[in-house]
This record gives C-alpha cells, structure tokens and sequence, in this order.
C-alpha cells in the first residue's frame, strides 16, 4: 500500500472520528442549495445555476428572503465549493477550505451522509459489501432529503418538497434530520 493510500486512510478515520464527535448543526436546513441559487437585486448571476436544470418551486425573493432571514449554517466544505458569491458572506461558519473539514464536519450534515458512501468504496475491499450497501441506503435518503428541502421543483421525481422557508418546513426538516443522523451512526462506526 503506497504511503498516499495510508495518509488517504488516516484522513478519511480523522473526519469520521470528528464528525461523530462534533456537536450536531440542527438549523442549517439544508440553505446551501438555497445559497447556491442567491441572488440579490445587483448580484450577478449565480454560477451553479447554468448547472440546475430542475426549475425552482419558489420565486427568487423567496429565495432570497430564506438566505437573508437568520443567514446560512453550512458547515461542509463540498456544499460551500458552489455558493453563490453573494452568499458566502452570509454563512455562519465563514468560507471554508478542505482543511476546515477536519475540525467542523458534524453528524447532522447531510453531505456528511452522502460522503459515507464515498469512504466505504475508497477503504474497499476492506469494508464489508453490507457496509457498502448500508452507506449507499444512507446517502440515497441523504441526497432526498437534500433535494427535497431545496428550493427546486422536484415534483417529476415523485419527491414531496419540504417548504423549508416555512416555520412548519423548518419542523419537518430537522425531525427528518435528526433521523438520518441516526441512521448515518452505524455506517460511520462501521466504517471506523
């Protein structure tokens, strides 16, 4: 094994033992897919949107108003890569590198979720194929309720909108982010 597999090791055990270590960012909300399509009156357009082919549910000052209203609380570094500049200023936790992701990852990050799957098939054959199959389970529900929760029109998808820039939405999404936490602390055990 080369000694960039072994540090790729080491890195991926010390994000893992951080994030179930880190206390649980239960308000974000899932704003970063909000953030990615900010854009306030004079704000150039957001980059990522070329990207987004689904349309969005809300109209953009609703979009904006959800951003503006309490800020963003993104702690992931991947999440961050694809803010609109506009809204960078605006995240709680500050624009952060890949080397922040060591100290900040935190169990309640959906992306931290999605990301289980990344590091069982990078520590395969070394991991269980039930792992495997348990982290994928974990970061398909992740990636639902990520798109759910966002300000896109998901509906051809079968995929009910959590309406996150309601007090109610705000409910049904941390109730849905606490249980994916949940399910998401076996896998990251396992995996460690």
């Amino acid at each position: 094994m080369s000694n960039s597999n072994i540090s790729s090791f080491e890195w991926y055990r010390e994000v893992l033992r951080v994030t179930e270590s880190n206390a649980p960012v239960l308000n974000c909300f899932g704003l970063h897919e909000w953030a990615m399509q900010y854009q306030p009156p004079g704000a150039a357009e957001p980059p990522s949107r070329k990207y987004q082919e689904l349309p969005l549910r809300v109209s953009q000052s609703t979009l904006n108003a959800a951003v503006e209203r309490r800020g963003v609380r993104c702690t992931h570094v991947d999440a961050l890569r694809f803010f609109a500049d506009a809204a960078k200023p605006l995240n709680l936790y500050g624009d952060l590198a890949r080397k922040d992701q060591i100290q900040i990852e935190q169990p309640a990050c959906v992306h931290a979720s999605m990301d289980l799957l990344k590091i069982a098939l990078k520590l395969a054959p070394m991991v269980p194929a039930e792992t495997i199959g348990d982290a994928l389970e974990v970061s398909i529900a992740s990636r639902r309720l990520d798109v759910a929760a966002s300000p896109y029109d998901a509906s051809p998808y079968a995929l009910i909108p959590i309406p996150i820039e309601t007090p109610e939405g705000r409910v049904e999404y941390k109730e849905a982010q606490l249980q994916l936490m949940k399910a998401a602390a076996p896998v990251r055990w396992a995996l460690l």
